[in-house]
């Protein structure tokens, strides 16, 4: 097992490189000039600009910047933002905590959703089984900025009481906390169940059809032991990848659902940093969220070698 965690943690190191040096050179590519944008005036002299560029560090070489920016950063210093002067990482951080708690309730929220409806359409099937798979599908192709347009839209015309934009700090009122955040995290939430659902049904029905299912039945082991102890344990194996690879995903998908909410998180940091070309913001942005997706994945593997004994460790 340390061997198995060693190799994935090595893994991780080597694909947070491979998208550190991938972020770096693509926001360099970005047609455009920051110090151009910073200057803010027309027709500014070169000297100016150069001046700016000079301040920034970004007269050096590509490799160079990347370098010093590489080395700061395993250090735990992410940089400064170009537009604000601040160090990035206490930036990142504080909203990054916003983001994380929005993609905690909304996890909780889709497999919640996701569990009790594929449970219940394997177990059920007929108009169940169909209504519930009608639903899903069309939940599944409306993208989760839509819902929350539609969220946003419903609320705003017949619910009007209901506080739909801001954010609330936890340790400032926990209750109004979690009313500020409901509403996004169900428009994340709903097409991550949608897949966890679909698993669910799939892996609970195949695994009803297996030998050790019958014959716990045939033993006249109750309904209850048999969901328990036969079926979902055995089911979970599947689920557990699909739900954690979407789960991960949440954090880009909170982008335009964080945007569209006014909820100061990781995502609306990054839409305002793209807009004002916010190098070094960008960069621990990308760096930050593509750590946590591998930190995830990571978990999962571990998570379904546990599971799964079929696994090589």
């Amino acid at each position: 097992m340390t061997r198995f965690i060693l190799g994935r943690l090595a893994a991780m190191a080597a694909i947070l490189l491979g998208v550190s040096l991938v972020a770096f050179l693509l926001m360099r590519a970005i047609p455009g000039d920051f110090a151009v944008a910073a200057a803010g005036a027309q027709n500014v002299g070169p000297d100016v600009l150069a001046a700016i560029r000079r301040d920034l560090g970004l007269d050096q070489p590509l490799i160079a910047q990347y370098l010093a920016w590489l080395g700061h950063a395993l250090k735990g210093d992410l940089g400064t933002s170009f537009v604000t002067r601040q160090p990035v990482l206490g930036e990142v951080v504080g909203r990054l905590a916003v983001t994380f708690e929005l993609t905690l309730i909304a996890a909780v929220m889709a497999a919640v959703l996701g569990l009790a409806t594929g449970l219940a359409a394997a177990r059920l099937g007929g108009f169940v089984d169909w209504l519930l798979r009608l639903v899903n599908g069309f939940v599944l192709a409306v993208p989760n900025y839509v819902v929350a347009t539609l969220i946003v839209l419903l609320f705003g015309l017949y619910l009007p009481g209901v506080t739909i934009f801001g954010y609330t700090p936890f340790f400032e009122a926990p209750l109004a906390n979690l009313a500020s955040l409901l509403l996004p995290a169900l428009a994340l939430a709903l097409g991550v169940s949608v897949t966890i659902a679909e698993n669910t049904r799939a892996a609970v029905l195949e695994v009803a059809s297996q030998d050790f299912v019958m014959v716990a039945r045939a033993k006249g082991l109750r309904p209850r032991t048999i969901l328990g102890h036969y079926l979902l344990r055995n089911a979970l194996t599947p689920v557990i990848t699909a739900a954690g690879l979407k789960i991960a995903a949440l954090l880009g998908g909170s982008i335009l659902v964080e945007t569209i909410f006014a909820i100061p998180g990781m995502g609306q940091y990054l839409f305002d940093s793209i807009t004002s070309r916010d190098y070094p913001v960008i960069q621990a942005i990308v760096l930050v969220a593509a750590g946590i997706v591998v930190l995830v994945n990571t978990v999962i593997d571990i998570a379904y070698a546990r599971v799964d004994a079929r696994v090589q460790m």
